[in-house]
Formats: structure tokens, sequence, C-alpha cells
């Protein structure tokens, strides 16, 4: 029975699918039409835009599983501020351009109806945005003789500014290290520098190319990731002694979903650490801390089912810094993304949370202190 179920939600997922593609087909047909029809050829150009913008904004609300949903949806600021911009074209522009007394008023008709449409875009999006940032300042106190400083930060496979990563780790003199991307050359050139400051280290092999993620601690780390292949599941799992509690961290770096295939692997690496964070000791996410690259925007369905999952235990510190953008997309950099995130359990009290520069680097980096 419940496979028969499956199988017609599936056939309907199809089938809207389908009747999606048709629908952008014919809007382009239509568009056409109305050109022999009634309208100029300006007219027509802002017409076609406006039916192909409203499809594909729309998409994402309908379809948010699929993986078109998932690129459109990591640029959500993106697309709440264009169909701004068209809420005052659409106002301003058929505005002066049709009054009354035309010779077809359903060009009238065509500019309200355009206008409602972006107006619901921009109030749905804006409000999506808005709905995941907790407007409160992290509380400033004291720090204490036993706060841990953790510096994390995607540091980028290729990246070859020795020099700034350096200094950046000098600076800001954190006691936890934890680098995702971490290759062989890093570790080649910065080993003499590292092994001074940070005796103590954590590794989650990738691939015989890359070492992957790395850890570098002022104090002892136990592994906890011994009992599974850590090159398929995507993270790292570490404990700290520390001020006689021990504190478990996650450092997790799942595939960027720049291909269909990755998208699909990527889930499954989100699906796996569920399961496994569901079956680890209810006593260890007393004192947890996850940190990862996440590679999904607070506005993904999945960001939002691991959130479900994390409910009542861990809380996303990346909900107090508005407008973070945290890697940018190569083709486009004025693009960027909200794709790095840290959580950490509700019984630790964060400190401070900065957004730093990591040299080098596409990504931001962050900086925050936890108090025992």
């Amino acid at each position: 029975m419940r496979l028969r179920v499956y199988l017609h939600v599936v056939f309907l997922q199809k089938l809207m699918l389908k009747f999606w593609c048709w629908m952008l087909h014919l809007s382009w047909i239509l568009c056409r039409a109305f050109w022999f029809c009634i309208f100029n050829s300006e007219l027509l150009s802002m017409i076609t835009l406006i039916f192909i913008l409203v499809l594909i904004f729309l998409f994402p609300l309908f379809f948010p599983w699929y993986y078109a949903s998932e690129l459109l949806i990591s640029f959500l600021p993106y697309i709440a501020v264009i169909s701004g911009v068209f809420v005052w074209i659409t106002f301003v522009y058929f505005r002066k351009r049709m009054k009354p007394g035309y010779r077809f008023p359903l060009r009238r008709y065509f500019r309200g109806i355009s206008f409602l449409v972006f107006c619901f875009l921009f109030f749905w999006y804006s409000k999506q945005f808005n709905r995941f940032y907790i407007h409160e300042p992290f509380p400033q106190t004291i720090a204490q003789s036993w706060s841990l400083t953790i510096l994390f930060a995607n540091i980028h496979k290729d990246n070859t500014d020795y020099t700034g990563i350096k200094k950046t780790i000098s600076d800001n003199d954190p006691d936890i290290l934890m680098f995702v991307e971490f290759a062989d050359h890093h570790y080649d050139n910065l080993k003499t520098f590292l092994q001074t400051r940070y005796p103590y280290t954590n590794s989650t092999t990738r691939s015989k190319k890359f070492v992957g993620s790395m850890v570098f601690s002022k104090y002892p780390l136990h592994n906890k990731a011994d009992d599974f292949p850590q090159w398929a599941w995507r993270y790292g799992h570490f404990s700290l002694p520390y001020h006689n509690q021990e504190i478990y961290f996650y450092l997790v770096h799942t595939s960027s979903p720049d291909s269909y295939s990755h998208f699909i692997m990527r889930n499954q690496q989100l699906t796996t650490l569920i399961h496994d964070y569901k079956s680890h000791e209810s006593n260890w996410k007393q004192t947890t801390i996850v940190i990862w690259d996440f590679n999904v925007t607070p506005w993904s369905p999945y960001y939002t089912a691991l959130s479900a999952t994390f409910s009542g235990e861990l809380v996303d510190l990346t909900k107090r810094v508005p407008f973070l953008f945290t890697r940018g997309f190569k083709p486009l950099p004025i693009f960027r993304a909200h794709i790095d995130h840290v959580w950490t359990s509700l019984s630790l009290d964060v400190q401070s949370f900065r957004v730093i520069s990591m040299p080098g680097s596409d990504h931001k980096a962050f900086l925050f202190t936890v108090q025992l």
C-alpha cells in the first residue's frame, strides 16, 4: 500500500514538473502571438521577461525539493531584491505608458496583474529571508580563564597565501583551528608554524589528493570517528576534555551541489549525519558544537529538515548575523550565499561571534568564543 502511494506521488510530481515546462514554453508562444495582435516590440520584450521571471521565481514555491529549486533558493535575497525592482518597474513604467484612453485596455489589466504578482513574490521571499534571523546581539560577558576560542574556515584547496593564513592565526590566537579543504601543500608549508603552537591534531581524509578536514588544538583531542569510513560520511567527530567537561565536535563538509549527482550525494551525506547524530549518546548533546561548510542555505527545505532534527538541542549562531553571505559564486562574484553554519548546544555560553576574512579563500571564516 505504501509503495503504491509513493508511486502515485512520484507520478504526480513528474506530471507537475512537465506541466511547468510546458507553461514556460507556452508563455513564450503567447508573447509572440500578442506581438502580432496588440503589442509593440518594446512592450513585448517587457512581457516576455516578466512571464519568464514569474514562472522561474514561483518554481521553488511549488517544487522546493528539486535541484533547480535548490539552486534558485540559494540566492533568495537576490530574488527578493529583483522582485522588488520589478514591483517598481511595473508600477512606474506601465503607469506612464498605459494611461486611460488607450485602444486596448487589456494592457492596463496586465500592468495591474504584473504589479500584484511581483508584490506577492517580493513579500513572500522577504518574509522567508527575515524569518531565519534572530535580531539580538551576542551577550557581552567578561572572558573567563576556561573559555575556548575557535577559528573555523574553508581554507580552499588551491589557496597558496600561506603568509596571510599565518598572520590571521597569529593575530587572533585561537585555541582550536578547524579547517576544511585542507590540502597536502597547506600542511607542507604551515607544518612548522602550526606544530609549535598546536601540538594536537585530528584529520578527516576525503581522498588521496586532499587531506580534507584538519583540526589543530592547544589541548588533547579524542577521535570519535574510528568506527566509520570518514571519506564517505564527510564529517569528522572528536571530543576535547576541558575544564572537567567533555566537549564534542562535529566538523562537517558536505559535497557542493554544483551538479545533480553532487546534489544527490550531499543529501545522502546529510541523511547520514542526521541518523548518526540521533544515535549518539544523549549526554554528548549537552556540550556539542557542530561546525560545517554546509553547502545548504538557511532557506532550503534540507536546512529545515536539519533544523527540525536539532530543535531543542542546538542553535545556529549565524542566525544572529543578519545579511551574512559566506561564499561567493565564482562565475558572478557579486552573488554570494550563506552556506556555512555553526550550531552549539543551548547550555554553552557563546561570548562573541565574528565573521572574518581568510586570505586566499572564497569563504568567510568564523571566530567565536565559548564559555563553559
